[in-house]
């Protein structure tokens, strides 16, 4: 359910430490749901870990489930906070039929964002971990549904539209959101694999130098595809 996600504000003077504690507490439950998953997190360990009592947290939340869905929502808002101009420049690319360059070049910012939050956010590592869970099975799945209809799909809406413009096909042809999700599938290894990626590259750490070459490399690959599409593109 729903409700236990929503705020619960003191009155008064009491607000501002209201919206700390229960910043506290989501933060606590990111980390050890991204940890343990649903399950295993206990919400006796979250109180503890952000420092309140178990009844503090069902003031603010209900129940487990109800900071699951908060965390969820905290992850969704973010990000999408993160993402959405560069999501409206597309759409505003698309709206005004620009060229397949302009179309192209819209698709390979919203990868390039992608990547610099993999990389530059202190807390996506954290976040995708809580994410990987969801995509497993585990959790409620009204925190899955959170993260995917104010997340995913407002940007796979957009990219698969791209792609459709491109191939000359519809946006909901199966063969259009197949190739949208493996080109944006590129990231999946830096995002899910990142220490295989590491491992295989005898790299430790990603810095601004490799960053840029994550990010070239993507998007080299992404804009040959692309083109690639235009060339054979269904006849119209």
């Amino acid at each position: 359910m729903l409700r236990g996600a929503l705020h619960r504000h003191p009155d008064g003077a009491g607000y501002a430490r209201g919206e700390d504690t229960r910043a506290r507490i989501v933060a606590a439950a990111l980390k050890l749901f991204g940890e343990r998953g649903f399950e295993a997190a206990s919400t006796r360990d979250i109180a503890a870990a952000a420092g309140v009592n178990a009844p503090a947290l069902r003031y603010y939340f209900d129940n487990k489930e109800g900071v699951y869905l908060a965390c969820a929502e905290h992850i969704a808002s973010h990000v999408w906070e993160y993402m959405s101009q560069v999501v409206a420049d597309a759409e505003q690319v698309l709206a005004e039929n620009e060229s397949h360059d302009a179309l192209i070049d819209a698709f390979c910012a919203i990868q390039g964002r992608v990547v610099d939050f993999m990389f530059k956010s202190q807390d996506s590592l954290e976040w995708q971990l809580f994410i990987a869970h969801g995509q497993g099975g585990q959790g409620p799945a009204a925190g899955f549904h959170i993260i995917n209809n104010r997340l995913n799909e407002p940007i796979s809406s957009v990219t698969t539209a791209i792609v459709g413009r491109l191939l000359g096909r519809a946006a909901s042809d199966d063969e259009t959101r197949i190739r949208s999700m493996a080109l944006s599938g590129q990231l999946a290894v830096f995002q899910m694999m990142r220490r295989t990626a590491l491992t295989s590259l005898n790299w430790d750490k990603v810095d601004a130098e490799r960053l840029e070459l994550i990010k070239r490399v993507v998007i080299d690959h992404t804009r040959a595809v692309l083109h690639a599409m235009i060339i054979g593109r269904s006849p119209t």
